[in-house]
């Protein structure tokens, strides 16, 4: 089976093109998201999460190699669920993988799936490691969608602004991700913030905004801020999605 179908369960992020502004990282950084766009039907919920559950304990039972997390939203559609898959280069859209194989030709674990299945997309994005932190052990994030008017002002404001943040060195500094062209009406790219529980949403944090703030004075980080806004679509030029880590739905080896 091929990489796009051993990372049936997998989701969540986006990026930009390199920022002349932003300090400069190591392009070993940079890796590939695999995002599937999961919708359960309403009144299956429970079910599909058991057939998720069934697939990752059955990779850990072979000895599989294919790490993904699932995150569901919290806020919106709450039969939305994100899978994701890492992966660092293409070539791995070539490999064979005989534990997933293995897995889904179980006929009760592939109809725990796909039977409680409402719909399926998926997209691709990749790290842009200019532009963004280096968070680690989350369960909660925040995706920040944009849709882009003017791409070339979009990244020289934003390369600007998150050049100053990582010159603060801002320990809540998003990922950024950009977002390989797909359907109508998808993000551009996307912004992840992070936190570690449901708790740490109600620590108090300056933010991108108060950092500008901290950086340049007030005036100068509201005339970056106008440029930002000036620079996307009209018509859902922004949304913010909340998304939960599902831990007992994703697998990882090393765990």
């Amino acid at each position: 089976m091929k990489h796009s179908k051993k990372i049936l369960a997998a989701s969540v992020a986006l990026a930009l093109a390199l920022p002349c502004a932003a300090i400069a990282q190591d392009d070993s950084d940079a890796y590939h998201l695999a995002i599937h766009h999961v919708h359960a039907k309403l009144d299956r919920i429970p079910e599909f999460q058991a057939g998720m559950e069934a697939y990752s304990n059955c990779l850990a039972e072979n000895d599989g190699d294919n790490a993904f997390s699932v995150w569901r939203s919290l806020n919106g559609d709450r039969t939305s669920f994100h899978i994701v898959n890492r992966f660092d280069n293409w070539a791995e859209m070539d490999e064979d993988s005989p534990s997933s194989e293995a897995c889904w030709g179980n006929d009760e674990i592939r109809d725990g799936v796909f039977d409680n299945m409402a719909s399926w997309k998926t997209s691709y994005a990749t790290k842009m490691p200019e532009w963004s932190g280096d968070a680690e052990d989350y369960t909660v994030v925040q995706l920040h969608n944009f849709r882009i008017s003017e791409g070339d002002n979009f990244r020289a404001v934003v390369g600007e602004i998150m050049g100053y943040v990582k010159e603060a060195e801002y320990e809540h500094a998003p990922d950024w991700f950009n977002v390989m062209p797909g359907g109508y009406g998808q993000a551009h790219m996307f912004a992840v913030s992070h936190y570690a529980n449901f708790a740490a949403m109600d620590e108090d944090r300056p933010g991108v905004m108060g950092i500008l703030e901290e950086q340049v004075g007030e005036e100068r980080a509201e005339q970056l801020w106008d440029a930002w806004r000036d620079a996307m679509e009209d018509e859902k030029g922004y949304w913010r999605e909340t998304l939960v880590l599902q831990p007992s739905m994703g697998y990882s080896p090393d765990d």
